[in-house]
């Protein structure tokens, strides 16, 4: 049986002292719901799941993006806002939102055809670009949930510095995922041509 890596492809973030304190808080402000918060070490925003990968597929996936990573340019997103996926009567995701990420839209178009190339399914819907900080198992206090995202859908917590790539592994425990970086690719432009004189 081939052994393989259950891999994603995203930006690893790391939170300013107003967003940490925000997230850390919310398991006392949302005391009734039942939820996995992310971990702080493995806060990023996804661009795409690859699922189980086999081990000799990999090398192919890492220089697609190091190609892919030369394309673009360092650029910045905002974080800003608090939002669920689905409704407050089931919710499934707490997230908080980013502007200013036409970028985001792009890379993530162009790994999907990318890595089409090699046979991985491509996901043609609407990217949402979102950094997602807990997963709903029972919703607790709808009223709470409400007053939570309400208060703070305009509330701006920090810049998103995106310098790289990563391709992460996703080992699944017991205690909660560790995502591990497999290789991260920094982004900007091949060096033009220089002529040289003599």
């Amino acid at each position: 049986m081939p052994v393989t890596k259950r891999l994603f492809i995203g930006v690893k973030v790391i939170f300013e002292d107003k967003t940490e304190k925000f997230h850390l808080s919310l398991p006392d402000t949302l005391e009734d719901a039942k939820a996995n918060w992310v971990d702080l070490k493995n806060i990023h925003i996804t661009l795409k799941f690859l699922g189980d990968v086999k081990e000799e597929n990999i090398p192919a996936v890492r220089s697609k993006l190091k190609y892919i990573s030369k394309k673009f340019n360092e650029f910045e997103s905002l974080l800003k806002g608090v939002g669920i996926f689905k409704d407050f009567y089931h919710p499934k995701v707490l997230w908080l939102g980013l502007q200013k990420c036409e970028e985001f839209e792009t890379i993530k178009n162009v790994i999907e055809n990318s890595l089409g190339d090699l046979g991985f399914e491509v996901d043609y819907r609407k990217f949402t670009p979102h950094l997602t900080i807990g997963r709903f198992k029972e919703a607790g206090s709808v009223k709470e949930l409400q007053k939570l995202v309400n208060s703070n859908q305009d509330l701006y917590f920090q810049v998103i510095p995106v310098k790289e790539i990563t391709l992460f592994e996703s080992i699944l425990k017991n205690e909660g995922p560790e995502y591990k970086i497999i290789e991260s690719f920094p982004l900007g432009k091949e060096e033009e041509f220089k002529e040289f004189r003599f």
